[in-house]
């Protein structure tokens, strides 16, 4: 009896260390989930609330010294990283009604790589069929090739010196038109990066990643453009195959 009592006490020293320095953390590996809300090691600002569907959110990042940013994505949306802010586009599949969509960032830090995790809310307004007329969304395009929503293209089409522009609707000449930044991000079960391009042509870096993969991968492609006297971003989702696996790896 009096070895049961010290075990039960053993243990529970080791749940309330535990809970002392990692609250509400899992370990797998030597990877560590712990849920963003309130930590000290990382912090979104505005505080992250309800999103709209389809929309654009900007956040600043903000990360303890002690630890080093690692990798970043975005269940059921796009999270892409400049310096340190993040900007979020939620993806919800859904008709109306509300959503979740799960933001994933992983630091490193004591030896450990640290998943913090954050579910977030998404509000997707229903859709309006009874308008006749709907305005053309804008396109991502390649030299002179539209890169169409959903649709699968080959790593072949992707070449050096290959240059990004986009076809908008706006009664504007194509001299007031310029792309200022190009952001392209690969997704799949086995890779999760993002790369930022000030202009608009392709680089050997984003080549040299999108050949060393041997699965398929989404592509999300994000443009920032100069209209005029505005800016706007125009994004493109897509599948990226040419490897020797197919869809089925994804």
């Amino acid at each position: 009896m009096r070895t049961i009592l010290l075990y039960r006490f053993f243990m529970l020293a080791v749940l309330l260390t535990w809970g002392g320095g990692m609250a509400y953390g899992q370990a797998s590996g030597n990877i560590i989930y712990i849920a963003m809300d309130g930590r000290r090691e990382i912090r979104l600002a505005p505080k992250v609330d309800t999103l709209t569907n389809g929309e654009e959110y900007t956040y600043k990042l903000t990360i303890d010294p002690q630890y080093t940013f690692s990798e970043l994505f975005c269940e059921k949306g796009l999270a892409v990283r400049t310096d340190n802010f993040i900007r979020i586009t939620p993806n919800s599949q859904k008709e109306s009604g509300m959503d979740t969509i799960t933001l994933r960032i992983i630091l490193f830090g004591n030896g450990n790589r640290i998943l913090f995790y954050k579910h977030i809310y998404v509000k997707v307004p229903k859709k309006d069929y009874q308008k006749l007329i709907r305005k053309q969304p804008d396109e991502v395009a390649m030299d002179n090739m539209v890169l169409e929503r959903n649709l699968n293209y080959s790593k072949a089409n992707f070449h050096a010196n290959a240059v990004f522009n986009f076809i908008s609707h706006d009664t504007i000449s194509a001299s007031q038109k310029k792309v200022l930044s190009v952001t392209i991000s690969m997704v799949n079960a086995n890779i999760s990066k993002s790369f930022y391009i000030k202009g608009n042509q392709l680089t050997q870096e984003v080549i040299a990643e999108m050949r060393r993969q041997r699965d398929p991968f989404y592509t999300y492609i994000r443009i920032e453009a100069k209209i005029g006297r505005r800016t706007k971003t125009i994004w493109t989702r897509f599948t990226m195959t040419g490897g020797e696996k197919s869809m089925a790896a994804l």
